[in-house]
């Protein structure tokens, strides 16, 4: 669908969802306000309602557009020829510190994450960014790629949801942080996954089939 914002609209949402982002960031969702928003981007409250009925809609739509925001100069690398591991890392730590900054928030999040098992507007909003987000990562892979699709362990649609998992699972360990050496362990967490997929998403050697029955559930300790 087209956007048919005009460009004072568009420029005004934007500076909404960067103040949000701001403010999220500092405050954490629970205590940031839409009044502290609506201040910050130097909108009335009336106006920010307007565009988002609430924080929840608010904070999915930070998270969006940021996002668009990575994925936009992702392409832009690529378009001037910028392509291999180097730029799809410099993406993949891009989206890492986007989500590492709104640590604060990271709780809500998780909550927020356990709505799309439920209907209704939240529900549908964030089943649209899952779709948006996992659609905008495979696109960035393509591209990245470009000269080296064949060469991927796995194709790019199931990349994409392989790194929006990723990603999701350390939004649930930034949850659980309390102090500065929890958030240590995530990052040295993130520093692995970072590690794997630098080693692992080229296949340079070919890969023997998995055992079906190497795959059989195994009883947990627990």
């Amino acid at each position: 669908m087209a956007d048919t914002r005009s460009p004072r609209t568009a420029r005004t949402i934007q500076r909404i969802l960067s103040s949000a982002s701001r403010i999220f960031g500092r405050s954490g969702f629970r205590g940031a306000s839409m009044g502290q928003v609506a201040e910050e981007a130097g909108v009335s409250k009336g106006l920010l309602h307007y565009h988002f009925r609430s924080k929840e809609h608010l904070l999915i739509e930070a998270q969006r557009a940021t996002f668009r925001q990575i994925h936009k100069r992702f392409s832009e690398r690529t378009s001037r020829g910028d392509r291999g591991l180097g730029p799809a890392l410099s993406a993949f730590d891009a989206m890492w510190q986007s989500l590492r900054d709104l640590r604060i928030a990271a709780p809500f999040i998780v909550e927020t994450l356990s709505l799309t098992s439920q209907e209704g507007p939240i529900s549908r909003k964030l089943d649209t960014f899952y779709k948006e987000s996992t659609a905008l990562l495979e696109d960035g892979i393509q591209k990245v790629f470009n000269d080296e699709l064949d060469a991927l362990t796995v194709p790019p649609e199931r990349m994409a949801v392989l790194i929006r998992i990723c990603l999701e699972g350390l939004i649930v360990e930034l949850a659980q942080c309390r102090t500065e050496d929890d958030l240590a362990v995530v990052d040295q967490a993130y520093a692995d996954i970072r590690e794997l997929f630098q080693r692992f998403v080229l296949a340079r050697t070919e890969q023997p089939d998995l055992d079906p029955d190497a795959l059989a559930a195994v009883p947990l300790p627990w």
